[in-house]
C-alpha cells in the first residue's frame, strides 16, 4: 500500500504537477469504470463528504483514520480553496491513476491505487503536488513578481544559449540563497577530483557538527565518510555536518578560487565561506557582539575572526526557536549571489561536472516526481530558512536541450509561504518541458 506519511507530507509542502487539458482529458490508455467512478469519489472526500468507510480499504483506513484524512484535506482546502472538478484522468493500468483536479487556486495532482477485485476500494492515494494556474511563463513571471518581498528569477537556454534568457526577473539583483551556496562545494570537490586531487573514496572525519537539516549530526563524532558519502548528504537532504565537514577538508582558498571561476558577480561576498553552524550561531543574541565585530570587518579580518570565533560558537549555543521563527539577519549573514550568478554556477557544472556530480544532483528533484519525469536529466539544489527560498535547476530535455533555472524570494519581514514559489516554479519548469 501506498499512502499515508507522503500524502500528509505532500498535502503540508505542495510540490508539483504538469499542465492540463480542460475537463476529463482522456489519454490513450482506457480508463477503466472502477477508475472513473473512483476519481469522483476522491474529489467527494476532498471536497468534504465523509465517506471513508465505503471508498478506502481497511488497511488505508487503519493506517489514516477518517478524523486524520479529513483534518489533511482541511488544510488542502485552506491553502489551495475548495476543489472543484476532476481535470482529467490518466490511467497507467485498470486500477492504477494519476488524477488531476481543479482547485479554486491551483490544480492537484493525485496518484490513485485501487484493489484488484471488487468492490475496487482505494488502497493508495497520493496528493504528490500542485501547480499553478497561469497559461504562460509571461503570466508565471508576473505572479512571483506579485508576491510580498524581492523576487529574482532567470531562466537561460544552455548549449550555445547566450542569447536573450527566456525569462528573467531582477536578475542582477544580490539574494540571500540559503542551503543553495552547497553548490559552490559541489563545484569545487568535483574540480578537485576530476584533477587528480581528491578521490571520490576518500575517506575524512566527519566534523565539526553543524544543527539539522541531515542525519550526519547524529553520528559518532569523528566517523569515518567518503567524500561521495558527504557530497551525496549534502545536496540530496541539504545535510548541514556534511557539508561544514566538506568546508574544513576543502579550505577557504579553494572555495574561494571556484566561486570566482564560476563567474559570481563579487567573489568577497562568499569570503569568508560561512560553515553553517558559524552562520546560525552567529544569528544569536548570546553572541552578538561577536556579530557586531564580524559584520564591521572586511573579508580579510572576517577570516581571523572566523577561527578566533569559532570554538567559542558551539551548537548548544543555539536556539532554534530564532532560527525557524522570523526572518533573522538575511540581508547580512548569509551567502548571497544573484540569479545571474547561479546561472553562472550552473552553466560551469552542465560543462564541467562528472557523472558522479550529476547523479548527485538527480537525486532529490525539490518539486514533484509527475514534472520531474518529463526530463532525461533533473538536477537541483534548493536553499530555504524564513524569508529565504531559493531554487536552482540543471535541467535536460528529451529532445537535448538544456536549460538552467534559478528562482528566488527574499522578504526580511516575514517567513514565506513555500507552496506558492513552489507551485509556480514547478509551473515554470513544466512550461519549459512542453516546448
Amino acid at each position: 500500500m501506498r499512502f499515508l506519511y507522503t500524502f500528509a507530507l505532500c498535502l503540508l509542502s505542495c510540490s508539483a504537477a504538469s499542465f492540463l487539458s480542460p475537463a476529463y482529458a482522456q489519454t490513450e490508455a482506457a480508463i477503466s469504470q472502477q477508475l472513473s467512478a473512483r476519481a469522483d469519489d476522491v474529489l467527494r472526500l476532498l471536497q468534504g463528504e465523509e465517506i471513508e468507510a465505503e471508498v478506502f480499504d481497511e488497511n488505508f483506513r487503519n493506517a489514516v483514520p477518517p478524523a486524520q484524512f479529513r483534518a489533511l484535506t482541511r488544510q488542502v482546502s485552506a491553502q489551495q480553496g475548495q476543489p472543484l472538478e476532476i481535470v482529467s484522468i490518466a490511467p497507467s493500468n485498470a486500477n492504477s491513476a494519476i488524477l488531476r483536479i481543479r482547485f479554486e487556486k491551483s490544480i492537484g495532482v493525485v496518484n490513485i491505487d485501487l484493489e484488484n477485485s471488487r468492490p475496487h476500494r482505494i488502497s493508495g492515494l497520493q496528493l504528490t503536488g500542485f501547480e499553478a494556474a497561469g497559461q504562460s511563463i509571461p503570466d508565471i513571471l508576473a505572479a512571483i513578481d506579485a508576491l510580498p518581498g524581492r523576487q529574482g528569477v532567470l531562466i537561460q537556454q544552455l548549449d550555445g544559449g547566450d542569447g536573450p534568457p527566456i525569462a528573467a526577473l531582477d536578475p542582477d539583483g544580490r539574494y540571500a540563497i540559503a542551503s543553495a551556496f552547497k553548490l559552490y562545494i559541489l563545484a569545487e570537490l568535483d574540480r578537485a577530483i576530476q584533477a587528480g586531487e581528491r578521490r571520490w573514496s576518500d575517506v575524512v572525519q566527519l566534523g565539526p557538527k553543524s544543527h539539522p537539516s541531515g542525519v550526519s549530526q547524529n553520528w559518532p563524532d569523528a566517523s569515518p565518510v567518503t567524500l561521495q558519502t558527504l557530497a551525496t548528504l549534502m545536496i540530496s537532504i541539504s545535510d548541514n555536518s556534511a557539508t561544514d565537514t566538506l568546508i574544513r577538508v576543502i579550505g577557504q582558498d579553494r572555495l574561494a578560487a571556484i566561486v570566482t571561476a564560476t563567474g559570481h558577480h563579487d567573489p568577497a561576498e562568499l569570503r569568508p565561506f560561512l560553515m553553517t553552524r558559524q552562520a546560525s550561531a552567529l544569528k544569536m543574541p548570546v553572541h552578538a557582539d561577536r556579530r557586531g565585530r564580524f559584520l564591521a570587518a572586511g573579508p580579510a579580518e572576517r577570516e581571523t575572526l572566523l577561527a578566533e570565533f569559532d570554538p567559542d560558537l558551539p551548537l548548544d549555543s543555539l536556539d532554534f526557536r530564532i532560527l525557524t521563527g522570523r526572518p533573522n539577519f538575511i540581508d547580512q549573514l548569509e551567502w548571497f549571489a544573484t540569479p545571474q550568478d547561479m546561472i553562472k554556477l550552473l552553466q560551469y557544472i552542465d560543462q564541467n561536472a562528472s557523472e558522479e556530480t550529476r547523479a548527485i544532483l538527480a537525486i532529490n528533484p525539490g518539486i514533484g516526481l509527475d514534472a520531474a519525469r518529463k526530463w532525461a536529466h533533473f538536477g537541483y539544489k534548493g536553499g530555504s530558512e524564513p524569508g529565504v527560498l531559493s531554487y536552482n535547476f540543471l535541467l535536460r530535455a528529451k529532445s537535448g536541450q538544456g536549460y538552467a533555472v534559478s528562482v528566488n524570494w527574499n522578504n526580511g519581514e516575514q517567513s514565506l509561504q513555500e507552496s506558492e514559489l513552489l507551485a509556480l516554479t514547478t509551473s515554470l519548469i513544466n512550461l519549459l518541458a512542453a516546448q
